[in-house]
């Protein structure tokens, strides 16, 4: 799946100190032990001897998909590559990169799950190559796709969205059988907050008492960051950024407003009681075994399932819309897609590499893609035409209805990317925030989020001096789009 959220944090990346997890990392020999291909070599030809491509990824659900669909295919047509695969969680996946980094051993290609900064900053401090120095973009499906400042960066495309964009990670999926069992319709929505609160209450009261009506895995606070922007931006909020002003607006009367709900759903009783310890995994095989009717979550819900806890999915699942406070209905914005994988700056085979990656950029590819029921591919067409469940069907037509794509200012202004790169994280954050609220351990939830905005307004401006210092042409101006208008996509022509 994919963790990368619409509140993605921008952070100033050391990569020192990375912390050992007991993985053996891979050598720089093929399996016979031989040293592998030069950086040269061509993926055309197959006289060249034996090339391994290393490939390291957090997406669980893709898990067939890459490894009995996209590499056996690549290697049909190249029999000389070995493509070796490592999948882990984020946070692991991020601290085993670092660890690899220090000792020249990064894979070939990798996710940036659990690395916490942006790509500008990645980029930056030469974590990536340059794809298009490796492959042919310029007629590629995906071109019209690819973004200043997202993935391209002083003219060089570093990578390309393998996913739309247009999600969000708060679905609620519905155990139909208890919800059926509570009397209620699993493919009836709840409109509003109350709705929802309602719903859920019952659903408690008329279940065994070993089934609770809502999981909220406390432990992840990226996930509980993903439910407070998400709510907010229910409630009316443009984001964390207002994008006529440029302020940061955390502590605005949406953002509290939903934290009032989400400490109602704990105050109503119908939590799980280990939701405080669960992560979101944990959580999803919590409610796949029957312990909770109802789990927020995005759109790789079903595909996690289906590799992990398939019987759930047989047994019955619904998806809810997002609610609003009221039935006048929030959007919820979302940046671009980011890109989904690079080549890393220390490939042995980065041509063979890129070469690889280029696979994933065609409609077959696409349709593959939508059949393994995690985000829905860049692509979006291919989701009306694949073998899916209804319920993910049914939840990316909530996405057409409630996501619309935002500014991203790096896109306008490629020195934003600079200061990104500079910028380091603020805490404790909103998902801290959020967790220690619902803990108790804090209680002053508007002062928590008040110092987070101030905080976060001078890191900004802080990185805004620093770049200026290395030559950067930016200000606070980047952050303030006048002709920006609610309930639309931000186009690649509305920066022009």
């Amino acid at each position: 799946m994919s963790n990368t959220s619409p509140t993605s944090r921008r952070a100033f990346l050391r990569t020192a100190g990375g912390v050992a997890l007991g993985i053996p990392l891979l050598s720089a020999c093929t399996g016979s032990g031989e040293s592998s291909q030069s950086a040269g070599a061509d993926p055309s030809d197959s006289a060249a001897g034996p090339v391994t491509v290393t490939w390291w990824d957090h997406y669980r659900p893709l898990t067939e998909l890459f490894e009995k669909k996209l590499f056996v295919e690549y290697k049909k047509d190249h029999g000389n590559v070995t493509l070796q695969r490592r999948q882990l969680d984020p946070a692991d996946l991020g601290q085993a990169l670092q660890l690899a980094r220090r000792s020249n051993q990064l894979p070939d290609v990798h996710s940036t799950a659990g690395l916490g900064g942006s790509a500008a900053a990645l980029v930056t401090n030469g974590w990536f190559q340059p794809l298009d120095d490796l492959i042919d973009l310029a007629n590629n499906p995906l071109k019209d796709y690819l973004y200043d400042g997202i993935h391209r960066f002083d003219g060089k495309v570093y990578t390309f969205p393998v996913f739309s964009g247009n999600w969000h990670d708060s679905t609620t999926w519905v155990n139909t059988a208890l919800v059926k069992r509570a009397g209620l319709d699993p493919e009836q929505s709840p409109k509003t907050w109350d709705e929802y609160r309602a719903a859920i209450r019952t659903i408690d009261q008329k279940t065994p008492d070993s089934v609770h009506g809502l999981l909220l895995p406390m432990k992840d606070t990226d996930y509980l960051a993903g439910k407070l922007n998400a709510f907010a931006q229910m409630a009316g909020a443009p984001g964390q950024t207002d994008w006529k002003t440029g302020e940061t607006i955390v502590a605005t009367d949406p953002f509290f407003e939903a934290m009032e709900f989400l400490l109602a759903l704990q105050k109503d009783g119908v939590l799980h009681p280990a939701s405080s310890s669960l992560g979101p995994r944990d959580a999803r095989a919590r409610w796949a075994a029957g312990e909770a009717a109802l789990f927020a979550w995005g759109p790789w819900f079903i595909g996690g399932l289906m590799v992990e806890e398939s019987p759930a999915v047989k047994r019955g699942i619904s998806a809810w819309q997002i609610p609003a406070p009221t039935a006048q209905r929030g959007i919820v914005y979302v940046s671009p897609s980011p890109g989904s994988f690079f080549v890393s700056d220390q490939a042995k085979n980065p041509k063979v590499a890129a070469d690889v990656m280029a696979r994933m950029t065609t409609p077959e590819f696409a349709a593959q893609l939508a059949t393994r029921m995690d985000q829905p591919p860049i692509l979006t067409d291919a989701v009306a035409k694949a073998e899916v469940h209804p319920a993910y069907r049914k939840n990316v037509e909530f996405f057409q209805q409630d996501v619309r794509i935002a500014p991203v200012p790096e896109v306008r202004n490629a020195g934003v990317a600079k200061v990104l790169a500079e910028m380091r994280d603020v805490h404790p954050s909103p998902g801290e925030i959020v967790q220690a609220v619902l803990t108790g351990s804090t209680k002053d939830y508007k002062a928590a989020l008040k110092q987070y905005a101030d905080k976060a307004t001078a890191e900004r401006k802080r990185a805004i001096d620093a770049a200026k210092k290395k030559g950067a042409e930016v200000s606070d101006a980047d952050w303030v789009f006048d002709n920006w208008q609610p309930g639309q996509d931000y186009t690649q022509s509305s920066y022009k």
